[in-house]
């Protein structure tokens, strides 16, 4: 609830309208808009693709929609884009709460509707093929009511923080000092609510998600302090930035892999200790494999992929 929770996954949308607003800026509105709809569409592709053969839990799909939904509102002013992305945040948020007040029962580790579940991902791929194509189903239509809005705000927020120069000069002392302390107080509610009262898991997803944006600012913050002074930090990170794409596909051909076939009894055992552990040991072995593969290759495999693609559609456009 206070360092981990939906921290990251705010953290990459914000990072995600860098990336939209540095190809933007650099191309300029008439080039980078047929580039950015080429880029969105291969992405939103990519990502219904991962979400049915590999892992239905993906974020590209998310991403690709945010991105259809705010991309050519690139070129307005700051102030007009800091609004819309306020806007577009509010619009998520206020359907997450709505969609939280619905009552729902957990489901319990162990109990006849967990193993039930847990014996259908377990029949083969074939079943799971099943699940998954209807989870995306699931997640496409919870995407376009309000987890689409809530990224739409978020890029948004990343485009105006990019232009700001943000990333140089980081937060200054107030706006640290608040943001740490609406962290801690959002974060609070939610360890409380989530100790408490386990049936309000909805309403915990929305207070992480707000609590998120917060703490994904303070994480960025310490690591533009800390970049200026630890040098290394930019040779250690920049290449796993530079092939993100191809690390994330790895890590859930992987993971589905180990949780699905070779060590099927891990969920019936692991705390979140045990997951944390597991995410940090697989961090440092991709920390390790972008370090040596850029040595070798000046691109990851799916980035070449990707940029082939939407290359080839661009070509298309332009005949």
């Amino acid at each position: 609830a206070f360092f981990i929770d939906g921290r990251f996954r705010t953290l990459f949308c914000v990072l995600f309208g860098v990336g939209l607003a540095i190809l933007y800026d650099k191309h300029g509105q008439t080039n980078a808009l047929p580039l950015l709809n080429a880029r969105l569409k291969w992405l939103l592709i990519f990502g219904v693709a991962h979400s049915v053969f590999i892992f239905s839990g993906d974020i590209l799909i998310n991403y690709a929609l945010a991105g259809f939904l705010i991309y050519k509102e690139l070129g307005n002013h700051q102030a007009i884009i800091l609004k819309k992305a306020k806007t577009y945040f509010a619009i998520g948020f206020v359907v997450l709460i709505l969609l939280s007040l619905i009552p729902s029962e957990p489901i319990y580790r162990g109990s006849e509707e967990y193993l039930a579940i847990l014996a259908e991902w377990q029949a083969g791929y074939g079943n799971q093929l099943i699940q998954q194509i209807i989870f995306t189903v699931i997640m496409l239509v919870f995407s376009l009511v309000c987890f689409v809005w809530v990224t739409a705000g978020i890029v948004l927020f990343g485009v105006y923080l990019y232009r700001s120069d943000f990333f140089n000069n980081g937060l200054s002392q107030l706006q640290l000092t608040s943001v740490v302390l609406v962290t801690l107080v959002i974060s609070t509610a939610d360890a409380v609510i989530r100790v408490n009262w386990p049936t309000l898991a909805e309403l915990n997803m929305a207070l992480a998600t707000l609590s998120a944006l917060f703490c994904a600012l303070l994480y960025i913050h310490i690591m533009i302090k800390l970049a200026k002074k630890v040098s290394v930090l930019k040779a250690l990170f920049a290449p796993v930035g530079r092939m993100a794409f191809s690390l994330y596909l790895l890590q859930s051909i992987v993971f589905a892999i180990f949780f699905r076939y070779s060590n099927i009894d891990f969920v019936n055992e692991a705390t979140r200790i045990d997951y944390l552990n597991l995410c940090i040991l697989f961090s440092l072995v991709q920390l390790a494999l972008a370090a040596i593969y850029l040595k070798l290759f000046s691109v990851g495999p799916v980035e070449w992929l990707w940029r082939s693609a939407y290359n080839k559609s661009l070509q298309s456009v332009i005949k």
